[in-house]
């Protein structure tokens, strides 16, 4: 029942009429977004027309579509209770959104609107799921009450509202609500902790705070109360005073809804992987899979584990979050990252960058961001950053927690601006990024270089986390920087992902099945160089050598700066021995100040093998030792590594 029958992509995008021409052309650029299933573009569109827009219902219908494909459960919370709001009487919304609160673990707003399900539609497809949900949820109203220290169902439905809105990040209306329920029972606790979240999320931070010590000053040990106010001072700069609260909620036998996650959360801003994991080994014991313990607890104590080197252990809760919340993106890319190799991670990261700074911080850097993306002006771009660091000096105080746990744009953020502002509060937050062990190897290589420059750290010897081990090093002189977003047109993309999967086979069958669907994509974009070069691949494959030749030269003259081009015909001419020739092609290259890492990857195997042919294996060597720096896992990197350092 909680899940929405799939609908093919030209059934829940064709159109619905439209109304007003701005609201009709984006909702055109919705819908193709969805024919492409590029839902994250199609959400972002939509939630600036709900703003634009929040009276147009075919707005949050198109919301509730983009969000369920995405399993943003809140999102299509929100844009059902919207939906509802239309149509008050609605069975399908009404059953549709009961079906929400029951997975987003809002049971009193489950109870209520199921009950209203049922009397607008007894018959219903969903009836009989429905009304296992009233029949379970209402025996327990009592204790969910007491739980609560209430006796008032409807506050305590108003207060449950509340928390939804907090979960959906609408911030006013939680306050509001807060303040209603405040109102009404003023020794309500967890009112006030509602209060001081969304004081703190709408800039309030001193209201925040002062809500935080005054719920404490009366209940010393709330666990919720303990754990905001934590993050709350370690983003305001006061660390020392958060450590204090942090042993105590580490030691608090105090109970509390949902306690375990706002236990590992507080412990998260400050870093304490120990310590969670010894509230995890607590929470297991006393039964947490089967708690109302949300995905963010699963996600939160796999960082910790993650970075006390329990690896095994840290991809069941990264598992056991996503089943519990298949949309959270923060598990879905802290799992991918550590799947990488070792080289290629960033280091586990609990929260997002903008999480560890002051709202109004994290809102003005995203919005300068914004406007500086794809200026023609560099210098105003360095102006205006300038700027943005004068606004808040916080951002430069949280930038070393940004880089350790922020995640890959925190890391990118870091770099960017130490690029531009070399001041040396920066430069030491940038040495210390470079000589640690968060970043991929190519981003501390990154830091390293600019640490270097700055002469911080020595450039022709200095000791660097590489590959998962300590090594001393000559620093890389190039910048690597992650595979590009393909550009292709999606029907093109799938082809060349299946017909670069047949290649990788290495099968003479297979290269011909390659060979048919990249002749289908090249007739859609006749002129894409990747394309070409692994036709050539193909025809290799099928021991079609000068036909793959001719391709690669084809290539090469027709685009002389692809580099696969340019490293397969030089890898050409030194198996015919013509050394000159090939250095001739490879030399150019090494004037670029950049590589994304497949083509790093493909020219330093091409150039190393260029050295040791001429007799330079000490150049060779160097050469590997600045490979290994990219976090590269190939087979060439390997057979050399074999090669040249084990002698």
């Amino acid at each position: 029942m909680g899940k929405r029958k799939k609908k093919k992509a030209t059934a829940t995008w064709a159109p619905r009429g439209f109304g007003k021409k701005s609201l009709g052309v984006e909702l055109q650029r919705v819908q193709a977004y969805g024919a492409k299933e590029n839902w994250r573009a199609a959400y972002e569109v939509l939630q600036v027309l709900t703003e634009q827009y929040p009276q147009e219902k075919q707005v949050w219908e198109y919301l509730a579509d983009v969000s369920y494909e995405l399993q943003d459960l809140q999102t299509y919370q929100k844009a059902s209770e919207k939906i509802l709001e239309f149509a008050p009487n609605d069975a399908n919304a009404l059953y549709r959104l009961g079906s929400l609160y029951v997975n987003n673990v809002h049971p009193l707003l489950a109870l209520q609107t199921m009950e209203r399900a049922l009397a607008a539609e007894p018959d219903h497809q969903f009836a009989p799921q429905a009304q296992e949900v009233v029949n379970n949820l209402k025996p327990h109203l009592p204790d969910l009450l007491e739980d609560m220290g209430l006796d008032d169902l409807e506050v305590a439905i108003l207060h449950e509202r509340g928390q939804a809105y907090l979960s959906q990040g609408d911030y006013a209306a939680a306050r509001e609500v807060a303040l209603e329920v405040i109102q009404r029972h003023p020794k309500f606790v967890s009112a006030h902790n509602n209060l001081a979240l969304a004081n703190w999320a709408e800039g309030r931070v001193e209201d925040a705070i002062a809500t935080s010590q005054s719920v404490l000053s009366d209940h010393p040990d709330n666990v919720h109360a303990l754990s905001n106010l934590i993050r709350f001072l370690v983003i305001s700069g006061d660390g020392e005073a958060a450590q204090v609260y942090g042993e105590r909620l580490k030691n608090t036998q105090a109970e509390a809804w949902d306690s375990w996650t706002k236990r590992v959360e507080g412990l998260s801003y400050l870093a304490d992987d120990p310590g969670i994991v010894e509230v995890l080994d607590r929470a297991e014991a006393d039964g947490v899979d089967s708690s109302p313990a949300g995905a963010l607890f699963f996600h939160l104590t796999a960082v910790a584990l993650a970075r006390t080197s329990d690896e095994p252990r840290a991809l069941k809760q990264w598992k056991t979050a996503l089943k519990r919340s298949p949309g959270m993106t923060l598990a879905k890319e802290n799992l991918s990252d550590f799947r990488r190799s070792v080289g290629q991670r960033h280091g586990a990261w609990p929260l997002s960058w903008e999480q560890w700074l002051l709202p109004n911080t994290a809102s003005d850097v995203f919005n300068t961001i914004q406007g500086a993306v794809g200026s023609s002006q560099p210098a105003k771009t360095v102006a205006v950053m300038e700027q943005l660091l004068g606004r808040h000096p916080d951002l430069l105080t949280m930038l070393p927690r940004i880089m350790e746990r922020g995640g890959p744009l925190g890391q990118q953020f870091g770099l960017m601006i130490a690029q531009h502002f070399r001041t040396p509060e920066l430069l030491e937050i940038i040495k210390d990024f470079a000589l640690g062990q968060n970043g991929t190897d190519s981003m501390r290589n990154q830091a390293a270089i600019i640490a270097a420059e700055a002469g911080l750290i020595p450039k022709d010897k200095v000791t660097l986390w590489i590959q998962g081990e300590w090594r001393e090093i000559m620093l890389l002189a190039y910048e690597i920087y992650p595979e590009p977003s393909s550009d292709h047109a999606k029907p093109v993309e799938k082809l060349l992902a299946q017909a670069t999967k047949n290649l990788y086979q290495h099968d003479k069958a297979a290269a011909i099945e390659a060979e048919a669907l990249l002749q289908q994509a090249l007739e859609v974009e006749p002129e894409a160089p990747d394309l070409l070069n692994n036709l050539a691949m193909a025809y290799i494959l099928q021991d079609r050598q000068a036909e793959a030749d001719a391709l690669v030269d084809d290539l090469v003259e027709r685009f002389p700066d692809y580099l696969f081009a340019r490293c397969a015909k030089a890898r050409n001419h030194l198996d015919d021995g013509n050394i000159d020739a090939a250095e001739a092609l490879l030399t150019p290259m090494l004037s670029r100040d950049r590589f994304h890492t497949s083509e790093f990857d493909t020219f330093a195997d091409v150039y190393v093998r260029l050295l040791v042919e001429k007799n330079q294996v000490d150049g060779a060597r160097i050469w590997l030792q600045m490979w290994q720096q990219t976090g590269a896992d190939s087979v060439a990197l390997a057979y050399w590594t074999d090669k040249l350092l084990s002698r």
